[in-house]
Order: structure tokens, then C-alpha cells, then sequence
């Protein structure tokens, strides 16, 4: 493509490239052309001509019409097309793995830095994903079109899904499953938008998020055992919501059209309704470390919605550290972009286009390794925020020559980072003194000015925990339990008095590195320690002797307690992680690859502490910590006033 300034309107494709190639090849400008079979099934439905005006138009009174469904407004099917409609007009297509060079690394490496004008230009952003599955699905039986005792009627359950009128008969036996399995989806999204544009669903409220059946009758859903549901989720698996590429090219359209078959959808319609279901508890994590033990409902919405989420954003622009923890958990044949894909929406490139890319993040698919990218990338965020804010990504690599502090974006890191951009008025631990780097000779290194504190001389298991849901599983009780076993048993310590309400708040700030379920530290959050201790006397109504039977009593009875609200922060903070205790008495959590000795530190320009390995005369970068005591710049302060003594960790 030419000047992008000049060029005439054109749509562009958004599609999952696939491996399969299609066995004959295209002509493109006169010259034959391999390309891969889901290309070429896109490149099929969007030609013009013979396709479109080869499609017999439906009659008014068919029933997937359009404008006699709840998905009127948002979906609609080529067969409502006529001759006149601009189905019919040529319209140019901008598609990556025709317009560039595949085998021209630099030519790719300068196409990247387009990639976002060239989507955010196109009049209209054709999201291919992939041929429609048209039969009808085992559950709906074709003698009676009804499914089989049991079963769930979309129309009979779901009436205010469907505005179409049908006769007495007709409706009841009829489900719009006979027509294939987008209907069935367009009818969930209908009733999900519907719910996201109406009142507060008071009825919703009188019951607890993880009562599903109450759940789903509240908001016009069949329930949990319903077909209905595998159908949804299969849609929501398509492989086009797991690509890296995929989310710049929805989100920087300007309009974007889901194509399945022979349907359109909005991209609006399907984000908005990932976004409900996912805020009224219907979403699968996007990361699950552990398998869950029952989903039924659930849905594997959490990518289209937070894809969504950047949708939203008023000028598009998001800071490029939060776009690679989005691209984490998403999937890219060149590791590499997995950064590069992140360029056309992050906020610190914005203005590349005047002043050009700075050396660490030039795009260069030749010279550097997906180490070096990398490791660049983290290097440039250090230095353009005057922050350590990217060390939160970093963890133990599978690679044993990865430099310990500089994430590795093609696996995940075991746990949450605790310092996200939600946390970042919850700890400070540096106060005001700000980052200080020293010049290191060598490239894999970084060198970082900072505080020991203390050292690691007792921890415990690892929570395995499943890190979803509402259900308290065991490995969650062990995990508390042996906590409190080191807690009862630290040395004395500096930062909390003996008395049983201090000592039960540390443990309970520390098990949810202080932040309740909502982010607010737990300490503003009057509710929150009552919540908790509800928990401890449902799961281990022993493990704190300090309390009275009074106390007892009054947790249990504590007014709509909701124990629930403990186990989303605790589990949200401490999975993957340890809880420790420290030679001068601290308690914290921190990764799970600590070892006794281990040194905790204050790095200046990181929020939190940090666990470091000594290895010679250098340290291996561990990971985060929450310590109470030292959240709030307290050891930085003793540094200052003990004389300022500098010293350096050289990270390796």
C-alpha cells in the first residue's frame, strides 16, 4: 500500500492465519499466490461477484429475518440482501499476508510500524471467524424440533429473547436451534445486551452471585445444565479471540463486522455482551492454572471483554506496559509480537510517527533474538517511566539463561502481580526517593540502586488453589493453617503490638497483601476484617485461639456477612505464592521459588518489596513481596535517617 494518506477508502481482514494451506493457489495482480486455507475462505465470501449476487434474498416472513429477532439492531444474514444493497459494490481490501513482503523481514518490521494506522484508516474491519457450522445440534431432535425431555426450549424459557410472534402451535414447537448454532448465540447476546441497557436487575440482588439458578432466571437464561450453553461457549472459543494481532485491529477500527458463515455481527454487540457476562460472573479466568472442577455456565468471555475494555478507552491510547500483560495469556506463531502488536495502541509510541522509534523498541525481525526484544522492551519502560513497575511481570523463566529481571511474555508468570495499575496508590514503598540505575557491562544485566532489609528464615507451602469461584477448597485451609503455624511462631516482631486484634489484622492484611476484593486497602474497607474472620470461623473456626467465644459469636452472626469477599482477595493474592517469616519477625508473601536466606529488598522506583538470590556478587530477581511494615516507605525512611549508604544489586 502506498501513502496511507492518500489511498482510497478500503476495508481490512482480521483473521486467524492457520497452518493449512488451500491447494490452489490465487491470483494477485497477475501473479499466483500460496496463502492458507483460512484466507482463502474469507477471500471467497467477500468477493462480489459471483458470491453476492449469487445469494437468493430470504421473504420477510423467513424466520431468522432480522428485523423479526431480539438480535435486530446488531446481526443480520447475507440472505437478507438484495441486488441493490451495497453488498454489490466493489470495495478495497487491505489483507497482511497479501499487501507485505511474508519474506522481506524488513519490509515486515516497517509494516509494523503502520499497522495500527492502516486498521484505524479502513472504513470497516472484516473480523473472519470462519465457516458456519449449519447443523442442527444433537439436542434438538428433528421429529418434534423440540429437544428431548429435559431439555431446555429457547423459545418457551427465553420469550423475551425473541420478538418474532408465532402462532400457539409453532411456538411451542420450535427451537431456533434448527437453523444451526448462530441463532442460538445471537439470542444469548440479544438477552445479554438487553440486560446490560436496562434497570438494576433488583431480582438478580436478593441472591448471592454464585447462586447460578437464581442467577440465570433473574436474567432470562435457561440453566446451568442447558445445551444452550456448550454453544455459546464453542462460539466464544473461536481462536480469532486468542490472537495478539487480533485485538489492535478490533480495537483501533473505526468499525468492525464479525463474519461467521453467511452472518455479520457487530464487534460492538459481541464486546458489550462479553462485558456483561463477564461482570455478572458468567466469565471462565483467562488464565486457569488448575482445571476447574465444574463450569457449566461459564464462558470463556474474558479476552472479547477486555479486548472491549481497549475498545472503550476514549482516545485508544493504553500504556504499553498493561498491553503486555494483556498479550500474556494470548497467542503468537513469532514470539516477538507479542510486543510488536502492542505498538499501534500504546501510549508511550504515540507520537513515533514524528519523532521515530527509540533503538530498544525499533521493530527488527532479523538481528534480535526474542531475548533481546524482551529484555529491550523492559529496559525502555525503566527508562521512560523512571519506574520498576515492569519487574511486578518478571518470575522464574524455563530458560536458564534468561535474565531473571526482565519478563518473559510467551509464559505465564505463576501469580498475580500485586502492583497493577489498580494498586498503585495502595504501596509505596520507596516514598519519594527515586530510580537510580548504574551503568552495567554487561547486556543481560541491570544494575539498581536500593535497601536490604531482611532475609527469609522460615516459609511454607505454596497455594495450589484453583483461584476461581466461590467454593473453599482444601489446599486453601492447609495453606492458611501452616500460615498461621509461622505466624504464631516468628520471632517478635517490630511492627505490630501482641494484642489479638492487631495480630488477627496483620495476618488478614497480609494473606490479601491489603486490598479487599474491590481494591481498597483493607484498612478503609470497614467491613472487610469482619467479612474475613467470618471466613476463618466457617473453614478453621480453631485456628485463632486468641479469640473469645464472644468474638466467636459475633463474627458468626455479623450482619450479611460475606465470607466470600475474604477468599477472592486471599486467593487473588497469595496463589503461587508462599507465606514467610523473617529474621527480624516479618511476615509476608512472596514467590514460591524463595529459599532460606534469600534477601528482601526496597529498590528504588519499585512500590513493593522485591525477593532477590544472592548468586556470587550478584542477585537472581525472585519476584514480589507484601510485607506489612514496609508498604508505606517506612525502611526507606530508617535508611535516611541512618546516613543514606548506598548500594547497588546487580540483577543478572
Amino acid at each position: 500500500m502506498g501513502d496511507l494518506n492518500t489511498a482510497p477508502p478500503y476495508d481490512a481482514l482480521s483473521y486467524v492465519w492457520g497452518t493449512e494451506l488451500n491447494p490452489d493457489p490465487i491470483l494477485c495482480n497477475g501473479v499466483n499466490m500460496t496463502v492458507t486455507k483460512q484466507l482463502a475462505d474469507a477471500l471467497r465470501h467477500l468477493r462480489r461477484y459471483p458470491g453476492w449476487g449469487s445469494v437468493l434474498p430470504w421473504p420477510k416472513d423467513h424466520p431468522l429475518c432480522s428485523g423479526r429477532n431480539a438480535w435486530n439492531g446488531f446481526a443480520r444474514n447475507r440472505h437478507e440482501h438484495h441486488k441493490d444493497s451495497i453488498g454489490e459494490q466493489e470495495v478495497l481490501l487491505w489483507v497482511d499476508a497479501l499487501c507485505i513482503n511474508q519474506e522481506d523481514a524488513t519490509e515486515r518490521a516497517d509494516q509494523v510500524k503502520m499497522m495500527g494506522k492502516i486498521y484505524a484508516q479502513a472504513s470497516n474491519v472484516k473480523i473472519w471467524l470462519g465457516k458456519e457450522d449449519k447443523e442442527t445440534p444433537n439436542f434438538v431432535t428433528s421429529k418434534s424440533t423440540m429437544g428431548p425431555p429435559g431439555t431446555y426450549d429457547i423459545y418457551t424459557a427465553l420469550s423475551a429473547m425473541q420478538n418474532a410472534q408465532f402462532d400457539a402451535g409453532r411456538k411451542n414447537n420450535f427451537h431456533i436451534g434448527n437453523y444451526g448454532k448462530v441463532p442460538i448465540v445471537l439470542s444469548f447476546i440479544a438477552q445479554a445486551l438487553r440486560n446490560a441497557s436496562g434497570p438494576k436487575n433488583r431480582l438478580a440482588t436478593i441472591r448471592p452471585v454464585e447462586d447460578s439458578a437464581h442467577r440465570n432466571i433473574a436474567y432470562g437464561f435457561p440453566p446451568s445444565h442447558a445445551p444452550e450453553w456448550s454453544v455459546v461457549r464453542e462460539f466464544f472459543t473461536n481462536p480469532w479471540f486468542e490472537r495478539v494481532w487480533c485485538v489492535q485491529e478490533a480495537v483501533l477500527a473505526s468499525n468492525a463486522t464479525a463474519l461467521i458463515g453467511e452472518w455479520e455481527i457487530d464487534w460492538t454487540a459481541i464486546g458489550r455482551a462479553a462485558v456483561w457476562f463477564r461482570s455478572k460472573g458468567y466469565a471462565v479466568p483467562a488464565v486457569l492454572k488448575y482445571q476447574l472442577r465444574d463450569h457449566q455456565d461459564l464462558l470463556p468471555v474474558s479476552k472479547p471483554a477486555s479486548a472491549w475494555d481497549l475498545c472503550s478507552r476514549p482516545d485508544k491510547k493504553v500504556p504499553l506496559l498493561d498491553l503486555l500483560h494483556e498479550f500474556r495469556n494470548r497467542l503468537a506463531t513469532n514470539p516477538v509480537d507479542k510486543v510488536y502488536a502492542a505498538f499501534g495502541m500504546a501510549a508511550e509510541l504515540s507520537r513515533t510517527e514524528k519523532d521515530g522509534f527509540h533503538e530498544l523498541v525499533e521493530p527488527n525481525y532479523t538481528s534480535k533474538t526474542v531475548l533481546d526484544v524482551y529484555r529491550d522492551i523492559a529496559k525502555f519502560l525503566i527508562i521512560e517511566h523512571g519506574n520498576l513497575a515492569v519487574l511486578s511481570h518478571a518470575g522464574a523463566s524455563p530458560q536458564s539463561e534468561w535474565p531473571s529481571w526482565a519478563p518473559d511474555w510467551r509464559h505465564d508468570k505463576a501469580s498475580n502481580a500485586l502492583s497493577t495499575t489498580s494498586s498503585t496508590s495502595a504501596y509505596n514503598t520507596t516514598g519519594t526517593q527515586p530510580l537510580a540505575i548504574d551503568i552495567s557491562n554487561k547486556v543481560n544485566s541491570i544494575s539498581l540502586q536500593g535497601i536490604e532489609v531482611d532475609t527469609i528464615i522460615a516459609y511454607g507451602d505454596r497455594l495450589a488453589s484453583y483461584g476461581f469461584g466461590f467454593v473453599t477448597y482444601q489446599e486453601e485451609v492447609d495453606f492458611v493453617k501452616m500460615a498461621w503455624a509461622l505466624f504464631s511462631q516468628r520471632p517478635p516482631d517490630t511492627f505490630a503490638s501482641n494484642t489479638y486484634d492487631d495480630a488477627a489484622a496483620a495476618f488478614i492484611q497480609t494473606l490479601t497483601a491489603g486490598l479487599s476484593n474491590n481494591n481498597r486497602l483493607v484498612s478503609e474497607d470497614p467491613s472487610f476484617q469482619a467479612d474475613a474472620l467470618h471466613w476463618f470461623a466457617q473453614h478453621t473456626p480453631r485456628m485463632l485461639p486468641g479469640a473469645t467465644l464472644l468474638q466467636r459469636l459475633k463474627w458468626s452472626v455479623h450482619e450479611s456477612p460475606d465470607s466470600g469477599r475474604f477468599h477472592e482477595a486471599f486467593v487473588r493474592a497469595c496463589v503461587d505464592r508462599r507465606f514467610f517469616v523473617t529474621r527480624k519477625g516479618y511476615i509476608g508473601i512472596g514467590p514460591d521459588t524463595m529459599n532460606e536466606g534469600d534477601v528482601i529488598t526496597i529498590l528504588f522506583g519499585g512500590r513493593v518489596p522485591y525477593l532477590l538470590q544472592p548468586v556470587g556478587a550478584s542477585y537472581k530477581f525472585l519476584g514480589e513481596c507484601y510485607v506489612p511494615g514496609l508498604m508505606g516507605g517506612e525502611a526507606v525512611q530508617r535508611w535516611k535517617d541512618e546516613g543514606s549508604k548506598r548500594n547497588f544489586f546487580d540483577l543478572v
